[in-house]
């Protein structure tokens, strides 16, 4: 499900508030990428008094997905092994949960497993923390195109909006990922920037998840709506992502990224039948 909103105006107080004093822009830059890695992944359990959820429910409408992956569903059909590139920044390599095998594409290869047992699935983590999407798509002939996948996850775009990017420049950057798989019978699925509510005090995600959706719309590739999931759990206190006990982060960060791996692999699930 691509979604398609209006630009947010950003208030020019809260400029002001986040503008930290007697700092160069790339000082300012290097603090708010630093911000929004760590915010997203603070993750605090739920309020006092409260009983934890179970699983990881998300509305119906956030899991809908009519687009195919065909080359996949050929595959699968098949019955031959599967290659899957997850290319991506920081909670791509999961260094917040501790682990590599407690990062999202590790759990969306064990969930893969589930679906489909009898059949040999590896997912390829591929993430580099603070990437803009244009230095990403640099990498896609050694780290994408190289492993041979029939299917690319490609999470971005949160180095482009802390940085600052314009969004022309973030739109062609990613036709151009897009491009490269696309023209060489490869699936591919796009995911969108992570949520947290400190980080989106003081970033404005808005136009790139925008041009995200956008882009991924022209295409007819699948959006997955990561940072509207993230926003349900933070909201409801599944994940608060915000003042998190320090021994607390790397549990909780792995139990979001379990939750996104599952997620993932529903929706792939789906677009192959």
């Amino acid at each position: 499900m691509n979604r398609a909103a209006k630009p947010r105006q950003r208030d020019p107080a809260m400029n002001r508030a986040a503008k930290p004093r007697r700092r160069g822009p790339a000082m300012k830059r290097r603090s708010l990428i630093i911000l929004a890695g760590a915010a997203a992944l603070t993750l605090a359990g739920p309020a006092a008094g409260r009983a934890e959820p179970h699983g990881c429910e998300v509305p119906p409408e956030l899991t809908e997905i009519s687009l195919k992956l065909p080359h996949l569903a050929e595959r699968l059909r098949a019955r031959q092994p599967v290659n899957i590139v997850a290319i991506g920044g920081a909670s791509t390599k999961g260094a917040a949960a501790g682990a590599p095998d407690l990062a999202y594409p590790h759990r969306l290869q064990v969930a893969l497993a589930a679906f489909y047992p009898d059949l040999s699935i590896t997912v390829v983590n591929k993430g580099v923390p603070r990437q803009s999407t244009r230095q990403m798509v640099e990498r896609f002939p050694t780290d994408v195109i190289a492993e041979d996948p029939i299917l690319v996850v490609w999470e971005t775009g949160i180095s482009d909006t802390v940085r600052g990017i314009e969004i022309d420049d973030f739109a062609a950057a990613l036709q151009a990922g897009i491009d490269e798989v696309k023209n060489r019978t490869i699936d591919i699925l796009l995911v969108d920037m992570q949520f947290s509510r400190r980080t989106s005090m003081v970033i404005d995600f808005e136009q790139y998840l925008n041009t995200i959706h956008r882009i991924g719309d022209l295409n007819e590739v699948y959006v997955f709506p990561r940072f509207a999931m993230m926003r349900y759990w933070s909201e409801r206190n599944m994940f608060n992502f915000d003042e998190v006990a320090e021994e607390e982060r790397a549990r909780l960060a792995a139990k979001v990224y379990e939750c996104i791996g599952k997620k993932l692999a529903q929706a792939i699930h789906t677009a192959v039948r």
